[in-house]
């Protein structure tokens, strides 16, 4: 191949076999099923091209040729070809990392720059987005050359779906939580709970001598209701409580969350991703937190390379067990789905572990408190209801990019504030937890 701008001969620098991108709102799920089964498999079939690059000594220029089918050598595609399923799929996500940012900053009001994502809706300020760079660049000058597990305390954590890189810590904290009669008794003088009964009909129950749900039972027209729902409390049954309550009231209702109060702190998993994106993208770091008396111990399971996602949810999975109860921030909308939707990628059995009680904090803080605060963001409840206000943190759009550049440079520095950011949301998520119940005791 000869060069367009000297018109010298090009040097051939590299071959790879790969896989076509799909877009799979245009395949059917036949299709579908079918790429990805190829992706796992390393046997692209007829989604696969061989990309051959080439290189101009002369003037640098750099030219991509893509060939339809098989037509590589099968000696140079077996050394260039990834080891494992995993590796490919680590391979790929890197090729897609490095040509996409899923961020837009912000310069005004009227126009903004940048490249960004056709699914991505939010922004970076761009004051935000210069302190950001001016950390990065400060960081990647302060680590240079140090290894993670000299900064950063830590071990691999192995599995049979691979390795990861484990982080354990520990701090003090006071949860405060509704004890379980307080919660039972708060939950039963709710009368508008049973169907038929409005503000009006509950004054004059309470007024005939019916103040909670159990008198009822001996009512003559909602003792089969109040019956009912009376057996669903006694056997502390969370879903279906809140449930309940999400039929007559909305789901940040105090009675929503007044069933946390069954169970024991110990019970209390606080969970929190960090991703390379918002759809379909790798989950970079599980953090995940427990209570153990007046500690709450934190473990958190980072990737070093993309191919260490399995052994991450691997590790995620193992600090779930039959009692966990999940409290999360947003995590029921994005958190959970998002992890669900990656052990189907990787077709790890565990979704079950996923289907437990969950106390999604964010919609409860909106109603404590969206009138005292500027924003109902987890770091804006910290500054103002705890007095904490972060330094040197990254912006969670510009968290892609971070770990970007670590993963191009090798330099450990980027994912320094990243790890500390999410076991911070951690601490944060169990002091708001505590707050809430303060708040509505």
């Amino acid at each position: 191949m000869r060069c367009k701008k000297c018109k010298t001969d090009m040097h051939e620098i590299n071959r790879e076999y790969i896989l076509i991108d799909a877009d799979y709102n245009e395949l059917t799920e036949g299709q579908m099923a079918d790429h990805m089964a190829a992706e796992l498999s390393g046997d692209y079939g007829e989604w696969g091209v061989t990309e051959i690059t080439y290189e101009c000594k002369k003037c640098g220029n750099i030219v991509i040729e893509q060939i339809d089918g098989c037509h590589v050598d099968n000696k140079r595609e077996h050394n260039l070809k990834p080891k494992t399923p995993y590796d490919r799929i680590s391979q790929r996500w890197k090729e897609r990392v490095n040509k996409v940012k899923e961020y837009e900053v912000i310069e005004s009001e009227e126009e903004s720059y940048g490249e960004f994502m056709p699914s991505i809706t939010f922004g970076v300020d761009h004051q935000e987005y210069q302190r950001a760079e001016k950390l990065k660049q400060r960081l990647l000058k302060k680590y240079k050359g140090k290894k993670l597990e000299d900064v950063i305390e830590g071990e691999e954590f192995r599995t049979n779906k691979g390795i990861c890189y484990q982080i354990e810590n520990q701090d003090e904290i006071n949860l405060k939580v509704i004890n379980p009669d307080q919660a039972r008794k708060k939950i039963l003088s709710e009368l508008r709970l049973i169907y038929g009964i409005g503000e009006v009909t509950e004054r004059i129950l309470k007024e005939e001598g019916y103040k909670t749900i159990e008198d009822l039972t001996e009512h003559p027209r909602f003792d089969f209701e109040a019956k009912r729902f009376l057996e669903i409390v006694d056997k502390c049954d969370t879903c279906q409580i809140v449930d309940w309550v999400g039929h007559w009231f909305p789901k940040s209702h105090p009675l929503a969350l007044y069933p946390s109060g069954f169970y024991e702190k110990e019970d209390f998993t606080f969970f929190d991703i960090e991703t390379l994106g918002l759809f379909n993208r790798p989950i970079i770091l599980f953090g995940v937190a427990q209570i153990s008396g007046d500690q709450i111990l934190i473990n958190q399971y980072f990737l070093r390379d993309i191919k260490e996602e399995p052994g991450a949810l691997m590790g995620f999975l193992s600090q779930i067990n039959k009692n966990s109860i999940f409290i999360t921030f947003n995590g029921r909308t994005f958190d959970i789905p998002y992890t669900r939707e990656r052990l189907a990628y990787y077709r790890i059995k565990g979704k079950g572990d996923l289907e437990k009680p969950h106390f999604d904090i964010l919609h409860f803080s909106r109603r404590a408190w969206k009138e005292r605060v500027p924003n109902c963001r987890l770091t804006t409840l910290e500054k103002h209801l705890l007095g904490i206000e972060r330094k040197d943190d990254v912006p969670s759009a510009l968290v892609p990019e971070f770990y970007e550049t670590y993963m191009r440079t090798k330099n450990i520095g980027p994912i320094i504030p990243i790890i500390e950011r999410n076991k911070q949301d951690l601490i944060t998520l169990a002091k708001i937890f505590s707050k809430l119940h303060e708040e509505w005791e």
